[in-house]
């Protein structure tokens, strides 16, 4: 996080949050010094090249930043967010650390080429159980007993769901369930009721979302993506409480939006408007196979 010297003007937010940010940081600093590039760079001991590059957003060598940030009367400090959070508060400024960490990831969406042909068309619905098919989360003892916080009973929601598929035999499913990280996956595909049970033909058990995602929490729309992208899937739904910041993901922003279902976890798919949701895809695909 590059901060001024005294002379630098202090109304510029001096958060740098990648490459680019930095980069208007240190253009700001150099124009508000009325330098043009070649001055600026003469005086640092660099190449107008190597200044253009930064101020550009373009990555350099870490001794040649330094010099110029050191050169312009630039510091940089690396602290926790926490504390990041107080001294751009104290300036004047602040941050949304959620739309900071959703616009570093952008840049890596492994499996979203353009290119890639989505051509399997197996209608696929990724399920998630914690509010989803019960309302509330599990709490799973060193026994395997699982009991949940809402103190409903497990799978109350499934016959809805068992309802609603009965039509439509090809659709499978995908279990996004964090008990994968618990329980067996035999174990966990067991708990289902067997008219659900029968249809999961795999899991994201063992994937891992980028670390951003992570951060921002939106990991589990994150693996489901790169699962839909990685196996060409081209008729996909996700019913879960867990997928947050659908709209940023996809080979174009928004693209998968309606591919998401985001549920609110103490209704789960009981929510008539998820229902409606979930039926109209089904409908959707359904159509499709046979068009």
């Amino acid at each position: 996080m590059p901060a001024s010297s005294s002379a630098q003007n202090t109304s510029a937010n001096p958060l740098a949050f990648n490459l680019q940010a930095l980069g208007r940081l240190v253009r700001d600093s150099r124009m508000h010094c009325a330098l043009n590039v070649r001055d600026t760079a003469d005086s640092i001991g660099v190449s107008s090249g190597v200044l253009t590059r930064i101020e550009n957003g373009k990555a350099v060598g870490t001794e040649r930043l330094f010099k110029v940030l050191t050169g312009l009367g630039l510091a940089m400090l690396v602290m926790p967010k926490r504390d990041a959070d107080v001294t751009l508060e104290a300036l004047g400024h602040s941050v949304n650390w959620h739309d900071v960490m959703v616009r570093q990831s952008r840049a890596r969406k492994p499996n979203t080429n353009p290119n890639v042909a989505l051509d399997m068309t197996m209608p696929t619905l990724f399920v998630d159980y914690d509010g989803t098919l019960h309302a509330g989360h599990a709490f799973i003892d060193e026994h395997g007993q699982i009991t949940l916080d809402s103190g409903r009973p497990l799978f109350e929601f499934a016959p809805l769901l068992i309802e609603m598929l009965e039509p439509y035999p090809s659709v499978e499913i995908v279990l996004t369930t964090s008990w994968l990280q618990k329980l067996p996956m035999i174990k966990v595909i067991s708990c289902m009721p067997p008219e659900l049970a029968r249809r999961v033909v795999d899991t994201t058990e063992g994937r891992k979302a980028r670390f951003s995602y992570m951060q921002n929490g939106s990991e589990r729309t994150d693996i489901i993506t790169c699962y839909a992208f990685g196996k060409r899937l081209k008729n996909w739904l996700a019913i879960d409480d867990s997928v947050y910041g659908a709209y940023h993901f996809g080979r174009e922003p928004g693209e998968l939006v309606r591919n998401f279902v985001l549920l609110d976890s103490t209704r789960g798919i009981s929510d008539e408007g998820a229902q409606g949701r979930i039926r109209e895809w089904l409908v959707e695909v359904h159509k499709s196979s046979h068009s």
